[in-house]
């Protein structure tokens, strides 16, 4: 429960005021969780699709759908994202690059990193709302979420990532690889297709990956971030 509870703190802005230690086994836990809290996301953001699909018209109901998905994430992973893209395309040495993802303030790349996958979503969004709610859709936010939590285990960490370093050292091995058992079972038993959508979004994070090597000599939490929407914007507009 503690495991569940640091994960919905950490990924979500859902109101729980209970004091959990963010210690090795806690923060193993939480990370365990990560798939489930996708779930969440997922069902919540999709929320005005399920009830409001026939009264308000498709544009209104994709603007809703971005306002619930950042109203439960608070633009978590829309900050890495933009911090990402801020470093990555400064044409900066590493160090400088570490420094800007590190900078609380975004910059021009940042913004139009934004903007951009803020478009995606609302286009995407609005021909999903146009097709009506499917169950396949809640699969792209499980496994972002499932892929970030192995990255923050798998991955190599930049040496500026104080937080990577902190997931990595509290890692539960056989917790996270029986979650990635049961993601996969529970996949196959829904309709083995919706798998593709795992790929394509692995593929996003491994490219990503394989640059941040290149720029600063491993991930951060803002690269898994930045991981997360660009898969999931991905996937939304392939369904």
């Amino acid at each position: 429960m503690k495991g569940l509870i640091l994960a919905l703190q950490f990924l979500t802005r859902v109101p729980i005021n209970i004091g959990i230690d963010f210690n090795k086994k806690n923060i193993g836990a939480m990370l365990c969780f990560f798939p489930f809290v996708g779930l969440i996301i997922a069902l919540f953001t999709f929320v005005p699709t399920i009830f409001l699909r026939d009264k308000i018209s498709m544009d209104l109901l994709a603007l809703l759908n971005i306002i619930f998905y950042l109203a439960i994430t608070g633009a978590l992973h829309m900050d890495g994202l933009s911090d990402t893209a801020d470093a990555f395309l400064s044409n900066r040495s590493k160090d400088r690059m570490k420094a800007i993802m590190k900078d609380s303030t975004v910059g021009t790349f940042g913004v139009i990193s934004i903007v951009i996958v803020l478009a995606a979503k609302f286009f995407a969004f609005r021909e999903l709302a146009v097709q009506g709610f499917k169950w396949d859709y809640i699969f792209i936010f499980i496994y972002s979420k499932t892929l970030a939590m192995n990255a923050f285990i798998y991955f190599k960490s930049a040496d500026s990532s104080t937080l990577f370093k902190t997931f990595k050292d509290s890692k539960n091995i056989f917790l996270i690889n029986f979650m990635n058992f049961v993601i996969i079972v529970a996949s196959i038993l829904f309709d083995y297709k919706v798998l593709m959508y795992l790929i394509i979004e692995a593929i996003i994070f491994i490219i990503l990956y394989i640059i941040s090597l290149k720029k600063i000599d491993g991930a951060t939490g803002d690269i898994i971030g930045a991981a997360i929407e660009l898969s999931e914007t991905v996937n939304l507009f392939i369904i």
